[in-house]
């Protein structure tokens, strides 16, 4: 484009010297003499016009490429069907490729509107109708002409054909069977045989609790109310699909230049374990609002390899693959440079000891809150992990519902007190004989079990010793028959209090292995299950946290997870509470 103008400009001054020169014929003597002192001030003007325009060519050219950035999908992607996906990382490369129906909010993971432009709940709290917006098309791109093409709008049609694939058993969605439980006549579905005739699946999924009830308007029917749904769509069951392109291609569709897109970006190279190039989609219904115009995904499956990345300039991020830890975290701390560029994130996994309050002694509640009394977190958490906040209740506070920050809720660490306490269980009857404490085998929960056991026997005087296994045989042997106190930790698979609250600690949940049961707990949780309101659910969530963590003493929660991220300066950026979920289209380069 330079050397265009250049010769173009050229082009106009041989052009301007051919008709001077005939005027200067018929003029000659003075007529000459001025043509040729004009003649020199227009060249000295087109050379300066000409530099302006190759300064100009420059900071134009410069600020196209400062609108890529370079980032770490990390090793790579075993699919990119959204329906499949069950990484971060390739979870992330679909946050910016399909459209969803809903978008969850970076900070909380609260839901906001994405391919559904508003929600409608029913007073029982079963059905639940999205509204689309009218703007959302199928685009692909076209690897011949580098253009983006538009094909079709998106409509409820697609939603439905979406759902119905993430549970037909053909399709073997990972994630399926987790949320089958919600939806209407899902378990069914999921579970079928693979090899049932075609007929009979195309019936289980006609009776699958999602229908279009307009051009822009579908309906999902649940077996019992869940106000975290719209989360859950956002996390997991919302992502749009194109059927034509499926059905046309079957495992093929995802190919470049065949798949068809809806997100912010598309898909326009890659070359196997080393990148995927994306460019921002122009015809997306908020393209206005998308900056960055190129993102470059490196393939680097190691932490340390990224880290080398980023200490040479080939990165801007090291997001959204993993942390940096261990030996790597320690060599980002220690040099001032890396440590501005280092931010700690919230995750959504919390670490807790619990008892098994099935058997004695810790069938008694006091024992239990003198055990609670008795830990220091914040020095088993300082002595033992790198980073992680100490957690005062269960649910990490960021997400959509959780308590405030600054929630008056937990037993605080108070010695003097414990001590009070178990003298109190002891006079009710409790004894404190010697005890075990499991966990599963790994250096880091050792640690931590040590670290507890010596503030219990300063201050409790107990007996503990530490037994550890296998994870899967730990796991079973905390499913049947749990050790008096153990180690577990708990990951939301999406960013609601009912993950946390309801999932975990309802009556049956698989996830509760203390044996413990609460009607009062359960109507809570149950109650907050109803209620859309997030200032209600959030009173509701904090009052099943305080009988959760204080009146009943059920657990001891330790640590709120947290990673570690190098982001450049140039980068603007939002940090989102779940992994895989980064809204890179509002990022901006300063």
């Amino acid at each position: 484009m330079l050397l265009f103008e250049f010769f173009d400009v050229r082009g106009l001054l041989d052009s301007g010297s051919r008709i001077a020169h005939a005027k200067a014929q018929r003029r000659k003597g003075v007529l000459k003499k001025y043509f040729l002192a004009s003649w020199r001030l227009g060249v000295r003007f087109f050379i300066l016009l000409a530099l302006c325009l190759l300064l100009l060519g420059c900071r134009q050219t410069t600020t196209t490429q400062g609108t890529e950035i370079n980032l770490n999908l990390g090793s790579e992607p075993p699919t990119i069907d959204p329906l499949l996906a069950t990484d971060p990382p390739t979870i992330q490369l679909d946050q910016l490729l399909f459209a969803n129906l809903i978008r969850l909010n970076e900070a909380d993971g609260s839901p906001a509107p994405g391919l559904a432009r508003e929600w409608l709940v029913s007073g029982d709290g079963l059905i639940w109708e999205f509204r689309l917006r009218d703007d959302v098309s199928w685009v692909k791109y076209n690897a011949d002409t580098g253009e983006v093409e538009r094909l079709r709008g998106i409509n409820a049609e697609d939603v439905v054909y979406s759902v119905r694939r993430l549970f037909d058993p053909r399709t073997r969605s990972g994630f399926a069977p987790r949320f089958a439980p919600l939806l209407q006549n899902a378990t069914a579905f999921v579970t079928a045989d693979p090899r049932t005739s075609e007929d009979d699946l195309l019936r289980l999924a006609e009776d699958l609790g999602v229908k279009a009830t307009g051009e822009y308007t579908v309906q999902f029917q649940l077996i019992q109310p869940t106000s975290a749904f719209p989360t859950i769509v956002g996390a997991w069951l919302g992502r749009v699909v194109p059927r034509e392109n499926i059905e046309a291609l079957g495992v093929n569709w995802t190919d470049i230049g065949e798949m068809w897109t809806s997100g912010p970006y598309v898909l326009i190279d890659r070359e196997p374990f080393r990148f995927l190039l994306l460019e921002k989609n122009p015809h997306y219904y908020d393209a206005e609002n998308v900056a960055i115009e190129r993102l470059r995904f490196r393939l680097l499956p190691d932490v340390a390899s990224a880290l080398d990345a980023y200490l040479r300039g080939e990165l801007d991020t090291t997001d959204p693959y993993d942390s940096i830890e261990g030996a790597n975290f320690e060599r980002v701390s220690a040099d001032p440079a890396l440590a501005r560029d280092m931010k700690l994130l919230p995750g959504l996994c919390t670490t807790y000891f619990a008892f098994n309050t099935g058997k004695a002694p810790f069938d008694n509640v006091q024992l239990r809150q003198a055990f609670a009394l008795a830990l220091n977190r914040n020095d088993v958490v300082s002595q033992v992990f790198e980073f992680g906040e100490p957690a005062r209740w269960f649910t990490p506070p960021q997400v959509n519902a959780a308590p405030d920050a600054d929630a008056d809720i937990g037993i605080a660490f108070d010695a003097p007190l414990a001590k009070t306490t178990l003298d109190q269980a002891r006079i009710a009857g409790a004894r404190l004989p010697a005890l075990v404490f499991g966990t599963n085998t790994n250096q880091q929960f050792l640690d931590a079990a040590v670290a507890a056991i010596q503030n219990w026997r300063a201050t409790l005087a107990a007996s503990i010793t530490v037994e550890d296994a296998a994870f899967g045989t730990y796991v079973e042997q905390l499913r049947t028959d749990p050790p008096p106190i153990f180690r577990m930790g708990y990951c939301g698979s999406y960013p609601d209090a009912h993950n946390f609250l309801y999932d975990a600690w309802h009556s049956g949940s698989p996830y509760n292995f203390t044996k413990w049961s609460s009607p009062q707990f359960d109507q809570l949780v149950t109650q907050a299950a109803r209620e859309t309101d997030v200032l209600k659910r959030r009173i509701l969530y904090s009052s099943a946290e305080k009988i959760l963590v204080e009146q009943d003493a059920v657990m001891i929660p330790i640590l709120w997870s947290q990673r570690a991220s190098l982001t450049r300066p140039r980068v603007e950026r939002t940090y989102a509470v779940m992994e895989g979920y980064e809204r890179i289209e509002n990022w901006k380069v300063k």
